[in-house]
């Protein structure tokens, strides 16, 4: 505190030092030029004042401008001096959290409670921004999202062109723009110093893939790959030319410095696929997240990389609110998909008479729909009786984790909200 204050003090001394100049100048140049002008008039004949004191009062003049100018000097290179420890004190200031400079803190409000701060995880995900509609960013960002009481906090770091070049190799993007969203994981707390790891990380796939002496089918699972020698033509010692028998190497060994969370490896993603595809469901990385797609039902689940049950996710009410991505691939790998036909087994014939005066039902080959009236939302299923759009807007509330012919029909009976008479 006392070093910002004379910091301060001394900052306000130079600038008023360069006011004194700045007035010594201006003085001095009216002395000269009063000086010289009687010291003319005197030498004319018309000695207003004396020829000496006119002198007097030209060098007075000439010696105040030539310490104002002095002076301007002194001050500007006191100000330049100032304005590099300044400068150097923000950038300082930067590498602590609670002082950010280029890693600028964003403040936003949480309306819902947390877990204890003291609780975050080593690992941090960092994601590609575009901060364009903030007064102090109008450029791509990476940043974090931290959590304190009632606060979130958004740590971000400005991508240079250079740094954009180097992500949109890893990312195999040409468009800037389509880097958004993209995200790495880091134990580095700090953006800048995460960002420099993640790209010091890869920098032999981007050197190999930016030498041009290899296609990029050859190089795309080997980002991040200590093993990648990706020079003369030679993938790696192990895969001279590449490893194009498998969506990822089995023998790809990770830089030590990678985060990795449970279920972030391509690896271990293959592998969770291989127990669930039988079962015509899949698991998917999108942008820093896992997507588990359920062919069958044309319904998806979100997962974070820890194997967490994401809150906007749809879910499987069997299974829990609380069930994990283990729990899922268990269902789905044991799971029996047994298919009725509803329209065979005479069934849309029974669901047609009980929704009389409520709905209308019909089919039409493979599709069966319920309705309103023509101007009312169309709800069509699979002659199994899986929905064809089961995140459609029209779609009530009480069914979106369980939506189908079924669930719906029974849904209308209890509500009794048609429009049919």
């Amino acid at each position: 505190m006392l070093k910002k204050f004379a910091f301060n003090c001394l900052r306000n001394f130079n600038a008023a030092f360069g006011m004194v100049s700045l007035t010594a100048i201006a003085l001095g140049t009216v002395a000269t030029f009063s000086g010289l002008g009687l010291l003319y008039l005197a030498r004319s004949g018309f000695p207003i004042v004396e020829e000496e004191r006119s002198e007097q009062i030209a060098y007075i003049g000439t010696g105040a401008i030539v310490l104002g100018f002095t002076g301007i000097i002194f001050a500007s290179l006191g100000g330049a001096f100032f304005s590099i420890v300044e400068e150097s004190e923000e950038t300082n200031s930067s590498r602590k959290t609670a002082k950010i400079a280029d890693i600028k803190p964003l403040v936003l409000t949480k309306t819902e409670s947390f877990e204890n701060f003291d609780c975050l995880p080593s690992i941090y995900t960092y994601k590609v921004m575009n901060f364009e509609g903030h007064p102090d960013s109008k450029c791509l960002v990476i940043c974090r999202f931290e959590e304190k009481a009632y606060r979130k906090f958004v740590l971000y770091e400005e991508l240079r062109s250079h740094q954009i070049d180097d992500l949109a190799v890893i990312y195999d993007e040409t468009d800037p723009d389509r880097l958004i969203g993209q995200t790495f994981s880091s134990y580095k707390p700090l953006p800048c110093e995460a960002l420099e790891e993640h790209l010091d990380i890869h920098r032999r796939y981007i050197n190999a893939v930016n030498s041009e002496e290899f296609s990029s089918c050859y190089l795309l699972v080997c980002a991040g790959c200590k093993l990648l020698h990706g020079a003369n033509n030679i993938v790696c010692g192990i895969h001279p030319y590449g490893c194009l028998e498998h969506s990822c190497c089995p023998d790809k060994q990770w830089d030590e410095r990678k985060a990795l969370f449970p279920f972030e490896d391509d690896a271990v993603v293959e592998n969770l696929n291989r127990e669930i595809s039988s079962n015509q469901a899949n698991i998917y990385k999108f942008y820093g997240n896992l997507i588990l797609w359920d062919e069958y039902a044309n319904r998806r689940f979100s997962f974070s990389y820890s194997g967490i049950l994401l809150k906007h996710s749809d879910r499987l009410l069997e299974l829990g609110m609380e069930a994990t991505l283990l729990s899922y691939i268990q269902y789905f790998r044991t799971r029996n998909v047994v298919v009725f036909d509803y329209v065979a087994s005479g069934r849309v014939l029974e669901f047609a008479k009980e929704l009389k005066g409520i709905a209308q039902i019909e089919f039409d080959g493979d599709e069966i729909s319920i309705f309103f009236d023509i101007y009312a939302p169309c709800h069509r299923f699979r002659r199994d009786g899986v929905s064809l759009h089961p995140y459609s807007t029209f779609v009530p509330q009480e069914l979106r984790y369980n939506y189908n012919l079924v669930s719906y029909v029974n849904y209308l009976k209890s509500k009794k909200s048609g429009v049919l008479r």
